[in-house]
């Protein structure tokens, strides 16, 4: 956006910032967008005043609501890889990693790793596969270095307004008392960051059709879905409710909101790492009401989150002065981050076009021979 844009779509912000609005961005993460009367009770409201204000917030474009995915039960594994380009090689190094398929979220990054910072969700069967062609990879030099950690499904952040002043419309990043809460939090590990022991498949191919259209937009209708998955919409009623709820294939919605304008505002991923388990749970209990967090995962077998954090360029300087506090004070043995270029940003469903007679595919004789070609050019 120009200057000029961006400052308007600031002032159309902060005019959609009221106290009703808020409370309605604030319940859908706790409710989800499918029961409106629910939303609504919580709140205080009219259902029908929160469904118009949903939609006319969704028309003008500050909000999308997309399902998230409990990706054990479909047999997937939750990944992130940040993997540095040699010079000159950036387009080579995108190739590799969309050779390797199964990505839901890409985009070039720099800082530590100047490359790019992938998201996959991949069959948890092909795990060994999945390694041995990164260590290819490398061993082509595709790429000079890079990270890969197998992580739990990610935990969204619903928008939360306590840190912003109504009065003044403006925002205060209290980051002392964010200290503070670190210290002070519970050292149990949130339900949704234990470690799945099992990757059973409870799908068959059309409720993966149901679901990569709720990734894409968690208010689609049934009539919409039933069009898809060419079944009835008593049908896509039946397996949504039977299936998809009552097996626990969804975690949580994604209320997407951007509360600073894209312009000014940095989105990056940080690699945390601490002493015990105790510490890392502390640090997680404190960021599931905090404005400048979008999502966060455990990495699997290993005291170590994966925190993607989005906040005014203004603040970021501290935010790591925050976080190198938090490791004075012993909370964290360490941390590495890179910046996301939000223009690059690319993001896609589960790749149920792999799954085929109740199982996924993964042809690793073919990646390996198209990793080389994309090497020798």
């Amino acid at each position: 956006m120009s200057k000029l844009e961006d400052y308007e779509w600031m002032l159309q912000y902060l005019k959609m910032l009221d106290s009703t609005n808020v409370k309605i961005l604030e319940g859908l993460g706790k409710h989800g967008p499918r029961n409106i009367l629910a939303l609504a009770k919580s709140i205080g409201l009219s259902p029908k005043t929160v469904a118009f204000r949903m939609k006319k917030l969704m028309k003008e474009g500050f909000l999308q609501i997309r399902t998230n995915l409990d990706y054990s039960s479909l047999g997937l594994m939750k990944a992130v890889l940040i993997a540095e380009s040699k010079p000159g090689q950036k387009k080579k190094l995108q190739q590799a990693i969309i050779n390797l398929d199964y990505w839901t979220y890409m985009t070039r990054c720099y800082g530590k790793y100047d490359g790019y910072y992938t998201i996959f969700a991949f069959p948890a069967e092909y795990k060994k596969e999945m390694e041995e062609y990164l260590d290819k990879a490398a061993q082509l030099k595709t790429f000079s270095r890079y990270i890969f950690y197998r992580t739990t499904n990610f935990t969204e952040v619903a928008p939360n307004f306590d840190w912003f002043d109504f009065q003044s419309k403006s925002w205060n990043f209290e980051w002392k008392r964010w200290i503070d809460e670190v210290q002070n939090a519970s050292e149990k590990l949130p339900r949704k960051l234990m470690e799945s022991k099992t990757y059973s498949i409870r799908v068959d191919e059309t409720d993966l059709l149901i679901l990569k259209e709720l990734e894409k937009d968690g208010t689609t209708k049934f009539t919409k879905l039933a069009k898809v998955v060419n079944i009835t919409p008593q049908g896509v009623r039946y397996r949504y409710h039977k299936h998809v709820v009552g097996r626990s294939l969804l975690t949580d919605y994604e209320v997407a909101t951007l509360p600073y304008p894209l312009p000014t505002s940095d989105m990056c991923g940080f690699l945390i790492d601490f002493e015990n388990e105790e510490k890392l749970a502390k640090f997680a209990n404190s960021l599931q009401n905090k404005p400048f967090i979008f999502s966060y995962g455990k990495v699997i077998g290993q005291h170590s989150l994966v925190v993607h954090a989005y906040i005014p360029k203004t603040e970021f300087s501290k935010l790591i002065d925050s976080m190198n506090r938090l490791t004075e004070k012993k909370l964290t043995t360490g941390f590495l981050y890179v910046t996301f270029d939000t223009a690059s940003f690319r993001r896609q469903t589960i790749s149920y076009e792999f799954f085929k007679e109740n199982k996924w595919t993964y042809n690793y004789k073919k990646k390996l021979e198209r990793l080389e070609d994309i090497t020798r050019k």
